[in-house]
């Protein structure tokens, strides 16, 4: 370790142990550190139920209270034991990669957050009222407080300043990105047959990857949309929606199991990192109806894997397709349902969806994002010092 070398604390609380798309964000970050040579060493401070998911990446884990798991108490804990933990292990920066959940605005030393989104202010019930309280009044206030925050979109970027009040020069956009060693098209029918052997799934299908949250991830219109589709067109397509359940997730399993075609509809739960690319690959059409999103990771993942998107035209989602991505309103279900039929039916433009999307998600990785990352972590404790 040289003299220059910069310790960085970083909190692995709120990112769901892996399991969202706030988790991978940070398991990606971790991997690409791991495997450049990078001037810095990283401490993780991890719960221990998270210890698998965090325990291979970059990094020394350092164990934190078996209460932080309730989320008032984690919230307390970043005010107040965070910062001791920072001072006793003599950090030159914190890394908050999940701020728009847990921020710390008293650790002693400077900090660097991660504001993936604000969408609560844009999706209406999206949280129980407690919750919601918490991240429209007391986080913008919390956040402001950061001496850096990154975001990984333009859309976003606009909210931090505009309802945070962070000053532009302190936002730094830094997209995220896809692993091209993973989401790739597969030789013919190998993805296909990898998915029919380990999930069940065959023929022909329509996958959403996403939370199973309601409103926010907008499910309810997107079974309607579909069940429409299969009464006007006949198509053998099946919905996969492919995500852990979160809140009010019983309203997405009370809508599938009440459809015409209930049958067509799998709820497949929460995917490993190892088969995703498969049943990414696999799928005829990815759809992507969320509400909001600050970026929208599978959208990014579907064009490298050579599968056409079709996904709402709001928020930072047309930054991340650009062009290769058909957009509808989220919230016709007609227009939803048109995008769909439309790619599905058309040959010649799936193809062309299909390769226009591999060309654009050639201009992201995570090597990228973390190497940005890194330099806003080193430049704000060089600022200190």
């Amino acid at each position: 370790m040289s003299a220059a070398t910069t310790r960085i604390g970083l909190s692995t609380l709120g990112t769901d142990g892996g399991r969202s798309g706030i988790g991978r964000y940070l398991l990606e970050i971790l991997s690409s550190w791991a495997s450049r040579e990078v001037d810095a060493e990283v401490e993780l401070f991890v719960p221990r139920k998270d210890a698998a998911a965090f325990g291979s990446g970059a990094g020394t884990s350092l164990p934190v209270p078996a209460w932080t798991a309730n989320p008032l108490l984690s919230i307390a804990w970043h005010q107040w034991g965070l910062p001791g933990a920072c001072r006793r292990r003599n950090f030159d920066v914190l890394f908050l990669p999940a701020a728009n959940r847990r921020v710390s605005t008293r650790a002693g030393v400077p900090t660097v957050g991660t504001v993936h989104d604000f969408s609560s202010l844009h999706v209406a019930g999206k949280y129980d009222p407690l919750r919601d309280l918490y991240i429209k009044r007391v986080l913008p206030t919390m956040v402001r407080g950061l001496d850096r925050v990154i975001t990984p979109s333009e859309a976003s970027r606009k909210d931090i300043v505009r309802y945070a009040g962070v000053p532009e020069d302190r936002v730094h956009v830094i997209p995220n990105g896809v692993d091209h060693r993973r989401f790739h098209p597969f030789p013919e029918g190998e993805a296909e047959e990898r998915v029919a052997r380990e999930m069940g799934i065959r023929g022909p299908f329509i996958l959403y990857v996403s939370r199973i949250e309601h409103p926010g991830k907008n499910h309810l219109r997107l079974i309607e949309a579909f069940g429409r589709m299969k009464e006007r067109t006949g198509l053998p397509h099946r919905l996969v929606l492919a995500g852990p359940d979160w809140t009010r997730a019983e309203k997405v399993h009370s809508a599938a199991s009440a459809s015409t075609w209930n049958d067509s509809i799998d709820l497949a739960g929460f995917i490993p990192g190892s088969m995703l690319p498969y049943l990414t690959a696999a799928a005829d059409l990815v759809a992507f109806p969320s509400l909001y999103e600050g970026f929208g990771i599978p959208v990014l993942e579907a064009m490298a894997s050579g599968t056409p998107v079709v996904a709402s035209s709001t928020s930072s989602i047309p930054e991340v397709g650009g062009e290769a991505v058909g957009y509808f309103d989220p919230c016709d279900v007609g227009s939803m349902e048109s995008a769909m039929t439309r790619v599905l039916t058309d040959d010649d433009l799936h193809r062309r969806m299909a390769q226009v999307g591999l060309d654009r998600a050639r201009g992201f990785s995570w090597d990228a994002t973390a190497a940005a990352t890194m330099a806003v972590l080193q430049e704000c404790a060089g600022e200190a010092n």
